[in-house]
């Protein structure tokens, strides 16, 4: 799955936009993940880092950009050149980095399939009072829509109600804000 996975991204990184009409939206979804300056963050499946800017403003000591894909880490890593900013073109599941203050999905969140080896992955990746951040800049039926039809069923799974989606955390995590409606779609959870 990660090699079918990497190659529908490499192939699709060219013209993957930044559409510059949600960078509100973007700005106010970081907005509410209140991350605290000096934190370590991972932009989980950065794809050509369009929430780096965002993430960059909350001051971080380091942001760490993941993707699967090598093409949309070598745009990313062409757009920016900040010292804070450590790119890995890894596979989320198989990385080994250092504890995190926080993991920031964005738009990225339906790729990742084995939830359950997610949740076990963030639980020990994610510090004690750390924050997970799942954020869409359009409501679940938007983003369903988009994943639909042959190939892109097999590369992602539908969101549920964000409610729903967050219980799959519970063991590990604690709700702190949800919005779930027609304009984002988002979950704040922070590290029990």
């Amino acid at each position: 799955m990660s090699n079918e996975m990497a190659a529908f991204f490499d192939q699709r990184a060219p013209d993957w936009d930044n559409d510059p009409s949600e960078y509100d939206t973007r700005e106010r979804l970081t907005s509410l993940m209140g991350l605290r300056p000096g934190s370590i963050i991972a932009d989980v499946g950065c794809g050509k880092g369009v929430m780096i800017e965002h993430l960059l403003k909350t001051n971080p000591q380091k942001i760490i950009a993941v993707d699967i894909s090598s093409e949309m880490i070598r745009y990313a890593k062409a757009l920016f050149g900040d010292p804070r900013l450590f790119f890995m073109n890894d596979d989320f599941y198989d990385i080994q980095i250092s504890m995190l203050d926080a993991a920031v999905f964005y738009n990225s969140y339906p790729h990742f399939t084995d939830k359950e080896n997610l949740v076990d992955k963030l639980s020990r990746l994610i510090k004690k009072d750390g924050i997970l951040a799942i954020a869409h800049c359009s409501g679940r039926a938007e983003i369903n829509g988009m994943h639909t039809g042959h190939s892109m069923s097999k590369l992602s799974v539908p969101l549920e109600e964000a409610g729903i989606e967050a219980e799959k955390f519970q063991e590990y995590f604690t709700i702190d804000d949800i919005i779930d409606d027609n304009e984002v779609y988002f979950i704040k959870m922070k590290r029990k």
